[in-house]
């Protein structure tokens, strides 16, 4: 079985999205776009925003190429490596919107992650449909779906999966912070996410670097299997006598 074939049988059996999981491709080689592929400027006569294209691949199937005239998004243009990003860094974009002062501001900005060399393009596809192998997954889903695709993860590396967000830029945190770091995350989405892609309010973005593909499935399974933790989840009563797993007993707790 394919990694790409066990990645999407497990997310689907033991996670159930709402949604495909997406696949993202950094392009700086000047490949031809997969066939059928959607280029905003080309298809529409106008640009899109990043995360609209994520949700057009996650919610209607389309494959889509964001080339630097198909981003509409000015924070986003500099993130990629588009635009120049000195008035980014220096907080005129955040100031007085999202930070009550300079040096805020300037912080605020310097969290963001950003690529030191543009892309030729960015692909973007549902995975299972996805003519490319990718660089990152990205699984939206519930904090509960989270915690399961983070269980998975650590299932064999041991390690957590780090969140943090500003609540803006979340595309910035999603692919370039995954790609630059190869460390997968647990991304807030931000406002212009909701507002141009649709993500809803119970939505958070599990990002995956493609090298932790097979062992985080693997891990999805294994977690299960084992009856830890299930999605859904099982709910005991409220005020019921807890009852946990024999092993936190014995190898926890001192024997009387």
């Amino acid at each position: 079985m394919s990694v790409k074939t066990l990645f999407l049988e497990n997310v689907k059996k033991y996670i159930r999205p709402q949604t495909d999981p997406v696949a993202i491709k950094l392009v700086f080689d000047g490949a031809e776009p997969p066939e059928g592929a959607i280029m905003p400027m080309d298809k529409y006569g106008y640009p899109l925003t990043a995360c609209q294209g994520v949700s057009a691949a996650r919610r209607m199937g389309l494959t889509m190429v964001f080339r630097r005239e198909d981003h509409a998004c000015p924070p986003a243009l500099c993130a990629f490596g588009y635009l120049p990003t000195e008035n980014l860094l220096a907080g005129k974009v955040a100031m007085p919107g999202y930070a009550g002062k300079e040096e805020a501001a300037v912080k605020i900005e310097a969290a963001n992650v950003l690529l030191d060399k543009a892309p030729d393009a960015i692909w973007i596809a549902p995975y299972e449909s996805a003519e490319f192998e990718p660089d990152i997954v990205l699984v939206y889903g519930n904090s509960a779906q989270a915690t399961r695709l983070a269980q998975g993860y650590a299932y064999y590396t041991g390690d957590g999966v780090a969140s943090y967000t500003l609540g803006r830029l979340a595309c910035a945190s999603y692919i370039n912070k995954v790609y630059t770091r190869q460390e997968p995350t647990i991304v807030i989405p931000g406002g212009g996410e909701r507002v141009f892609g649709h993500t809803q309010d119970d939505e958070l973005v599990f990002a995956l670097p493609a090298k932790f593909l097979e062992t985080t499935a693997k891990g999805i399974e294994a977690v299960h299997q084992a009856g830890y933790a299930r999605y859904p989840t099982g709910f005991a009563g409220i005020t019921a006598q807890p009852k946990m797993p024999g092993k936190y007993y014995k190898y926890l707790m001192p024997k009387k």
